[in-house]
């Protein structure tokens, strides 16, 4: 959810007039987007990373025991560049937290879980800036990932006719697993049917194929008509799972297959 959030226009983004909009409550005022709390802490003489993220887990721990369920929180180590080398490496001493949806006010400060974690986060940093941030709703890219994802799996179809490997092996995950034959299938188990000429049918047709898309996520399904060689025709049904990487890569890692009745 954070990513989807981080990717949309935020409210510093908006016009001056937007921007002098007033409301009774944050949640009133982003009422069309998500508040994201940000704050930048230092750890103290004697903190540390670990120190500071444990308190971030009670502090979690705290809103989840309420029955606090949507706000999420990220904890992070501030990078650095060095403008003479231009590598980067981790602050020793910044550290941050994102909070995604925080709660809001009316917590009891005096309940002790509530002392134990606060306590945590004093023992370990203090804050040094803290900015409270309306973001509003990622871009829409359904549309234009659903192609990509019809895209690819054309290619898969054209690839698995052509009998290239290399093709192939570039679309799939290297934990991709098959299921649905008479047995699961790994990546190289695909790859090795997919380069052996014996192995390799006249033609290959996809056909009804939908996508649904679900944040990093997307979910293709549709049939698969293979010819082989000698004229025998196999129809099976097929179910695939994507994700897209850190880098944006769209990856196969799961397959579910079965015969489809005449």
């Amino acid at each position: 959810m954070f990513k989807q959030v981080m990717i949309g226009l935020g409210a510093l983004a908006a016009s001056g007039a937007a921007m002098a909009q007033t409301a009774p409550t944050a949640d009133a005022l982003c009422a069309k987007g998500e508040i994201v709390t940000v704050r930048f802490n230092e750890l103290t003489p004697n903190g540390t990373f670990d120190g500071f993220s444990a308190a971030a887990v009670a502090n979690q721990k705290y809103y989840r025991d309420k029955g606090i369920t949507r706000n999420v929180q990220l904890v992070g180590r501030v990078m650095v560049r060095d403008a003479a080398t231009g590598t980067w490496s981790f602050s020793t001493k910044d550290v941050s937290t994102a909070h995604v949806s925080p709660p809001g006010r009316g917590q009891d400060v005096n309940d002790p879980a509530w002392k134990a974690f606060v306590a945590q986060y004093d023992a370990n940093s203090k804050v040094t800036a803290q900015r409270m941030v309306c973001y509003s709703p990622a871009i829409d890219e359904t549309a234009t990932i659903t192609a990509e994802i019809k895209k690819f799996e054309q290619v898969w179809a054209d690839t698995a006719a052509a009998g290239d490997a290399a093709g192939l092996g570039a679309l799939l995950d290297d934990s991709y697993m098959s299921y649905g034959k008479a047995k699961p299938e790994t990546k190289a188990d695909i790859l090795a049917s997919t380069a052996d000429p014996k192995k390799r049918p006249a033609s290959v047709k996809i056909s009804d194929v939908t996508v649904k898309v679900d944040g990093g996520y997307a979910f293709a399904q549709g049939v698969w008509t293979e010819t082989a060689k000698d004229g025998k025709v196999t129809v099976l049904s097929f179910f695939d799972v994507w994700k897209q990487d850190h880098d944006g890569a769209w990856k196969a890692m799961v397959s579910q297959v079965g015969p489809v009745s005449p």
